[in-house]
């Protein structure tokens, strides 16, 4: 039944897709963040569906009438080079095996989607479409998960999902996603949607608590803080998170708080030290080729592991035991670059991700003084808050190539030109009231010059009813 559902709802898709490049859009990042194949267990399982879509969107824009807006900002200029640095990076790599191909053809559509978003996603309409859509198929796992743990009393055990990874994956979707969930509460009119939206953000909280994820729990931690900072009404703000706090201490199992105590016993954690060799790792394959790295996953490929395996005292920065025989993740989205793309890819990586936060610091800026453009300055502090979040739970997690980053970063981009788009096409003389931020204090904008005075014609009062068309004065029962 439930494939015959999603057969039905691509066949819907399909045709929407070519006819709206914009609904197209939308179906690719639905399919891409929740990747229905692996729900199902039948005959569509096999079904590439994020493939079909992603090809008819891509036939709808180039094919389509519809005007695409095509600029390069700073954070989409480093995105760009960064895809040029993993195309050399993967001509060249050590692993060459079929799952490094699949990751590159990965990254380079990831891209191809980005910049997909900020030509077509022109609106402030389209552009929220795109984060109930992310909403929608994230938050399908955050509140599958919380239900699940909530019904077995805290018995289920969450693994992660096969379209984002393990548990602690999970956990960081699932922090990312949460601010643009609060985005749609503050942008609802309707009290039984925020009420909702209210219920979605708590299951999503119960599932990152639930993950036993030690990331996640500082990702809490990162959220909640920027959230406070951030919220107008800091004193509702904090008691919202005091009320989070005391509902997670009183409720959380005993293992959740046994789990944590290990961060301060990190350095006898086998686990964590598994990670800082793997991160050495990476490492070392930066050292030798340190311009385009190793090749995509190349920590992960076994002779690559075996070779650097005895070189491992060369980078002993901290105390480790000696590497496995088998080859682990990087466990880290900068060592998983600096291995993969070497120091070239990493400071790309770094500047697309300082680029992003910049402009949501700009957008918040120019929309400041804007009641138009309130939603704007409200989804860039959020969209903020997503990224720090990924970069601080992402410093211990494989998540380089995480699809959701990047289609944060192409909303942020197209946030940022839709609003200076609109800043330019006010009227020249309500522009002209408003001074430039880099005139100095002394210098005030000129005043408009008035128009011409009306003609004494036109201040003639308009004649009483009254009056007939004669000028005679009309008085009841006269013709």
């Amino acid at each position: 039944m439930r494939d015959l559902m999603f057969a039905a709802v691509v066949m819907l898709l399909v045709p929407l897709g070519l006819v709206s490049a914009y609904t197209g859009i939308l179906a690719w990042i639905w399919t891409a963040l929740l990747a229905p194949n692996t729900l199902l267990y039948g005959f569509m399982s096999g079904v590439p569906f994020n493939k079909i879509i992603a090809i008819v969107t891509l036939l709808a824009v180039f094919l389509g009438r519809e005007k695409k807006d095509l600029y390069l900002d700073k954070a989409l200029v480093f995105l760009l080079l960064f895809s040029v640095a993993v195309t050399i990076s993967w001509l060249g790599s050590l692993d060459p095996s079929a799952a490094g191909d699949d990751l590159y053809m990965k990254v380079i559509k990831i891209v191809v989607l980005a910049f997909t978003i900020t030509a077509v996603m022109t609106t402030r309409h389209r552009i929220e479409l795109a984060v109930l859509v992310c909403a929608v198929a994230l938050g399908y796992f955050g509140v599958a998960e919380g239900l699940f743990s909530i019904a077995s009393g805290g018995g289920h055990k969450i693994l992660g999902e096969a379209s984002i990874g393990d548990n602690n994956q999970l956990a960081t979707a699932l922090l990312m996603v949460a601010p643009l969930v609060y985005y749609l509460v503050l942008r609802s009119e309707l009290a039984v949607i925020r009420i909702g939206l209210w219920v979605v953000l708590g299951l999503c909280v119960v599932t990152i608590v639930m993950t036993f994820s030690r990331g996640g729990f500082l990702g809490l931690l990162v959220l909640a803080a920027y959230l406070v900072k951030n919220s107008r009404k800091k004193f509702l703000a904090v008691f919202r998170v005091a009320l989070a706090g005391i509902l997670i201490l009183t409720l959380a199992p005993s293992s959740w708080f046994h789990r944590l105590d290990t961060i301060q016993t990190a350095d006898n954690d086998g686990s964590f030290m598994g990670r800082v060799v793997a991160w050495k790792m990476s490492l070392l394959i930066a050292l030798d080729h340190p311009f385009f790295g190793g090749g995509m996953h190349a920590v992960q490929h076994g002779p690559v592991w075996t070779h650097y395996a005895p070189l491992l005292p060369r980078v002993n920065f901290v105390e480790t035991p000696p590497p496995d025989v088998h080859p682990h993740a990087a466990h880290s989205i900068y060592f998983e670059v600096l291995g993969d793309l070497g120091f070239t890819g990493l400071a790309l990586f770094l500047a697309v991700l300082v680029a992003t936060l910049l402009s949501c610091r700009r957008i918040y800026r120019m929309s400041k003084g804007h009641p138009s453009l309130t939603w704007a300055a409200d989804l860039a502090r959020l969209l903020q808050v997503s990224i720090v979040v990924y970069m601080v739970t992402g410093a211990a997690l494989s998540m380089a190539y995480f699809e959701f980053g990047y289609i944060l970063i192409a909303i942020v981009s197209r946030c940022r030109r839709t609003v200076a788009l609109a800043l330019e096409a006010q009227a020249p003389d309500e522009l002209s009231l408003i001074p430039n931020r880099t005139d100095p204090p002394w210098r005030t904008p000129a005043k408009a010059t008035p128009s011409k005075p009306p003609r004494w014609s036109d201040r003639m009062p308009a004649r009483p009813a009254r009056w007939n068309s004669q000028g005679t004065e009309r008085f009841p029962g006269m013709e």
